[in-house]
């Protein structure tokens, strides 16, 4: 096992700092919880956690002012206190939860956060103190709780245990296993921002669906997200292979697949969360698609690979992944499938409006859930866009006109609906997809970035034929309304290649106004 100092260097400067006031105070430090289980399996440390037997809030302070750092307080009440040292990196302060710190470890969540190195004066971290089996529990990649109260003490660690065997690739010990599932109803407990930090880092992680199986079987999705219920069972066209649920988390999966193929990623799935006896859509089924498995040669190639990876980086306003929104839209995209159901005369059957109830569905739910409004809005747009590619792929060839308006329409969301279409078709085809339609449809997504991406849109953005003032001042017109209408008319005009000038640009201003 790593000496936890040798991995903690980069934090060394900071820690010989803090030392030195612990000592000055007379408190002891350790460094704890997941800092230590991170460092043992080799993930990059971004922050450090301390439990202090002492005064943690005046501790931190003091460390802050000697590094020349932001103090930020967290919880006033508890003395949780961070600070922000040069470049980003953190520094987190906790008083002690109980009396010693024996008692402090044992009330943590799982073993493997229940690990403490105390500081030394000279700011080197000590041997591990490990009281629940925790750095065994870490070598052998299985979450544990730290005892039967886990989840009646914080029903938000249901949430966790998943979330956390998602990041790392864990099982779950059979006895965390049976405690969730039992615990699960108490998840309607915790509050909506808690539930949804949980929920969106789970989404954000590679392997998310075969873990949204699990919590579907264990209980907890119908206490989060009861708007699922109905899609449970709902039967589809023939083009499906899946009921509406089965198909959703196909499409997640699917999601996830198409982003690691883009980024070269070929790593195994990891073990799969516990099944339930005779499940035939088990967790491991949503480990890889279907149409992958039964194509074993299938590949997700784009042109613009690396420009979709670096959008899907970008934040939106808000602290939550843009990956974990993405999904969250794929999670209910089909979600008014089962109150728009229309049974044909001839046994067909069709959802029409789906996507425009299931983006007002999906919109209270991402605002029940306090979501900012720009990613309440990225949400329900990606949900009511989602049936647009394939609508405008039907039509052929790409006009520009065509593309300009599937952009201007979605943004900052359009990109993000081209991915979500290509899931889509996975999840739909399924064992019965066609490689060269799949083919095909790499092609059009190509083509559609290409247009987003080859700088023509930028350039348009940088050098407008014409502005409001000039429209005003030509044709004699007060600002209001129609001016817009104006420049977006000239906007599409000159993005589909009719006009090329500003005097063009006049003449249609004139033409509209007539």
């Amino acid at each position: 096992m790593p000496e936890v100092t040798t991995i903690l260097g980069p934090f060394q400067p900071a820690l010989q700092v803090l030392a030195t006031h612990a000592a000055a105070q007379q408190c002891a430090v350790w460094v704890v919880g997941g800092t230590l289980r991170d460092a043992l399996v080799g993930r990059p440390i971004h922050d450090v956690d301390l439990a202090v037997d002492g005064d943690a809030t005046a501790l931190a302070r003091a460390a802050a002012d000697a590094l020349g750092a932001a103090f930020v307080p967290l919880d006033e009440e508890r003395a949780v206190t961070r600070v922000v040292l040069a470049g980003g990196a953190v520094l987190d302060f906790a008083r002690l939860r109980a009396p010693t710190l024996a008692a402090d470890l044992l009330a943590r969540d799982f073993s493997a956060n229940a690990l403490a190195a105390p500081l030394r004066p000279d700011g080197s971290v000590g041997p591990l103190i490990d009281h629940v089996g925790g750095a065994a529990a870490i070598a052998a990649g299985v979450l544990h709780m730290c005892s039967p109260a886990t989840f009646a003490d914080d029903p938000l660690r249901i949430l966790r245990a998943t979330r956390l065997a998602s990041q790392l690739g864990w099982t779950l010990d059979p006895s965390l296993d049976a405690a969730l599932r039992a615990a699960a109803p108490r998840i309607a407990a915790i509050s909506a921002e808690r539930v949804r930090d949980e929920l969106l880092a789970l989404l954000a992680t590679r392997w998310s669906a075969p873990w949204l199986r699990y919590l579907d079987r264990a209980g907890v999705l119908a206490v989060l997200l009861p708007e699922l219920g109905p899609t449970h069972g709902e039967t589809q066209p023939i083009i499906h292979f899946l009921d509406v649920w089965e198909h959703t988390l196909e499409a997640i999966c699917c999601g996830e697949w198409v982003l690691a193929q883009l980024a070269d990623d070929a790593r195994p799935a990891p073990p799969s969360p516990p099944a339930d006896r005779a499940d035939p859509y088990p967790p491991a089924f949503f480990n890889h698609p279907v149409a992958a498995r039964s194509h074993p040669g299938l590949r997700a190639e784009l042109q613009w690979a690396g420009q979709v990876l670096a959008h899907m980086q970008q934040p939106l306003p808000g602290q939550h992944s843009r990956i974990g929104l993405w999904k969250l839209a794929l999670l209910l995209h089909d979600i008014a499938k089962p109150a728009t159901r229309a049974d044909k005369p001839d046994g067909g059957v069709s959802f029409h409006g789906h996507q425009d109830i299931g983006a007002d569905m999906a919109r209270r739910i991402c605002q029940r859930l306090r979501l900012s409004r720009a990613e309440v809005e990225y949400v329900h747009t990606v949900v009511r866009g989602h049936m647009r590619p394939g609508q405008l792929n039907d039509l052929g060839e790409i006009t520009p006109r065509a593309a300009y308006r599937f952009f201007r329409d979605l943004d900052p969301a359009a990109a993000d609906t081209l991915l979500h279409s290509l899931a889509d078709h996975l999840a739909t085809r399924g064992p019965k997809l066609s490689p060269p339609h799949w083919a095909m449809h790499l092609a059009w997504t190509d083509a559609m970035l290409g247009f987003h991406w080859d700088g023509a849109r930028e350039q348009q953005k940088r050098a407008p034929l014409v502005d409001g003032h000039t429209l005003m001042r030509e044709l004699n017109v007060s600002a209001g309304p129609q001016v817009g209408e104006l420049l977006e008319a000239i906007r599409e005009a000159y993005a589909a290649g009719e006009i090329s000038s500003s005097d063009d640009a006049l003449a249609l201003a004139r033409r509209l106004q007539a």
